[in-house]
Formats: C-alpha cells, sequence, structure tokens
C-alpha cells in the first residue's frame, strides 16, 4: 500500500471536525492513540459530553473499516462488548466510525497494578465473549475473515503457514536475525502439521491479547475494540499471542494461564508451537516502521526478545 502524502492523511484537525459534525458539540482536546498500525484513531474529548473515538481509515482500508461496522452490528446483540457507533461513514474519502468511548485503557497498561483476582475476573469475561462468538456460523475453512464463508483456506496448518512465510520476508528484508530462527520453527510445524489440521474451524476474536481489551485502573472489563475481522481456527491461538506478549515485553503470564485454565484449554505442544509463531512475529517487527507506532527498539530489547524465541524453542525441542 503506498500512502498518501503526509499533509493529506488525516490528523488531529480531520477528527475534530467529524467528532463536532456527529454530536454537535465542539471537542476541547484530541489526542491520537499510539497503538495500532492500520487505523488513525483518536480520542475526542468535551466539555459537556462523555468522549468519543474517532477512527478513520485509509480508502486501502475501506473495506475493514465496513466489516467492522458489519461486525459490531452483529457480535453486540449477542452480548460481545464492543462500543456502540455514535455514527459513521463508509463512502468517505477517508472511510470513518465515531465510537462510544469505552473507560479506562488497554489491558497492558494496567495490568502490572491489577491484583490476581481482577486478572482471574476480566479472563473470564474474555472468555464469555469468545464463547459467544464461537457460536456463531464456521463453514469448515480457515483464516482470518469478516464471514465464515470467505476464510481463505481448506486447512488450520495454512494459516500458520503463512504467518510463518511473513515472518520470514520481514526478518529477510530487516536484515537483524539470523534465517535459521525460522527454518527451526518451520521444522517443528512439519512434525505438527497432522495434529494442527484436526482443529475445528472455529470462529474467535484474534486480537483480545494486552491491546484491544480496555480495563479501567481498579480493574473493570469495559469491553473490547478494533474488531475487524475474525479468525477461524483453533481459539488457543490468541491465548498463545497474549502468551508471547506478556512474555516478551512484560506482565504477569499468569493471566494468559487463568484464561487457559477457565477455557479448559490444553497447554500442548502445538499451543507452544503457537507461542513461538507469535514470538517469532514479535522478532519479525524489528526494524519495520508502523505509521505512527512504532514501539521503541534497542540492541537489548532485540536481544532480549531473541532470548525468550530461544527459550520457546527449546521447549518445543
Amino acid at each position: 500500500m503506498s500512502l498518501p502524502p503526509p499533509d493529506r492523511l488525516p490528523g488531529a484537525a480531520t477528527a475534530e471536525a467529524l467528532a463536532f459534525a456527529a454530536v454537535g458539540s465542539r471537542p476541547v482536546a484530541v489526542t491520537r492513540f499510539t497503538t495500532g498500525s492500520q487505523h488513525y484513531v483518536f480520542e475526542a474529548r468535551f466539555t459537556d459530553r462523555d468522549a468519543v473515538v474517532v477512527r478513520i481509515s485509509l480508502a486501502d482500508h475501506r473495506t475493514l473499516a465496513a466489516s467492522a461496522s458489519r461486525l459490531s452490528h452483529w457480535l453486540r446483540p449477542l452480548g460481545v462488548p464492543l462500543p456502540a457507533i455514535i455514527a459513521e461513514d463508509l463512502d468517505a474519502p477517508f472511510p470513518y466510525l465515531i465510537l462510544e468511548r469505552l473507560p479506562g485503557a488497554d489491558l497492558g497498561q494496567v495490568i502490572g497494578r491489577l491484583l490476581p483476582g481482577r486478572l482471574d475476573a476480566i479472563a473470564a469475561q474474555i472468555v464469555q465473549a469468545q464463547r459467544l462468538v464461537a457460536t456463531t456460523p464456521s463453514a469448515g475453512r480457515y483464516g482470518y475473515a469478516e464471514r465464515a464463508t470467505q476464510a481463505p483456506y481448506d486447512r488450520w496448518s495454512q494459516n500458520l503457514d503463512a504467518g510463518l512465510s511473513r515472518s520470514r520476508s520481514r526478518i529477510a528484508a530487516a536484515g537483524i536475525f539470523d534465517l535459521g530462527l525460522v527454518d527451526a520453527l518451520e521444522a517443528v510445524l512439519g512434525t505438527l502439521r497432522p495434529e494442527a489440521d484436526q482443529q475445528p474451524a472455529t470462529p474467535f476474536l484474534h486480537d483480545t491479547t494486552t491491546k484491544n481489551v480496555i480495563v479501567t485502573e481498579d480493574g473493570a472489563l469495559s469491553g473490547i475494540v478494533d474488531v475487524d475481522d475474525l479468525c477461524f481456527g483453533d481459539p488457543r491461538f490468541v491465548v498463545a499471542l497474549t502468551l508471547a506478549a506478556l512474555t516478551a515485553f512484560g506482565g504477569p503470564v499468569s493471566y494468559a494461564e487463568s484464561w487457559m485454565r477457565l477455557a479448559g484449554f490444553r497447554d500442548d505442544r502445538l499451543f507452544r508451537l503457537y507461542v513461538g509463531l507469535c514470538l517469532l512475529d514479535f522478532l519479525s517487527e524489528e526494524g519495520k516502521v508502523f505509521p505512527g507506532t512504532q514501539r521503541p527498539s534497542s540492541p537489548e530489547n532485540r536481544r532480549a526478545l531473541l532470548a525468550h524465541y530461544t527459550a520457546a524453542l527449546q521447549r518445543l525441542s
């Protein structure tokens, strides 16, 4: 995707105008969220009403904006705690959604200050949300899509292959890490392919990790944000991604352990392969620029990340 010139990208002034048009009150402050890599997401605050979120997409991501709208209208009535849509225009030059501002921040920003009991309660609510999503239709196809029939793969291992291939390409382009790290995990995937392909194509929210799960300072779950599509496959994969994030970037891994226990999931070799794939994906992001949201990196951070990945490989040997 080629980005427009910086002066033509959606900024705070665009978000302010959209918020004003949507709610009839002018924001007193507009601030861009620092997480996320595909959309331009702002908080608009007011003196006379609750804040709103302005989520603006580039034209190339119009289908994602439309998908987010449709999934919200589908999943919220089932009880999945997504923010209400206040206004939207999916045909605008920059398609946008104006959303309810859920109180709190990403789980990763507060998780280190929460007591184990509060983490267990959050995990239980995420398990319930995932169970609701799992009741929606499956077409026996795998991978990321808005609808079950649109999922791109015949087998779950093909989705794992795609993730590993993406990591390989990024690592090769950045030239920071040895591609032998990819080969080692690819060999493990080869041995576990039959087991992976026995997994049902279960629909699940694939990004309810330390991000996109909004929690108040006292540990109350406000809801889930940034649902552009679903994943169809083994729902343990999102727990593995959460465990990898907590391992690599800090946080109590007990949260992921509680999630596994409350969901009745097995911590087996296939699950640990998922953890390795997620850590490899984090390695592959080193040296890659995400517009306006680059995660800080340093030689020390890279060494630590490499050590975590190496430990994950050793666990699989």
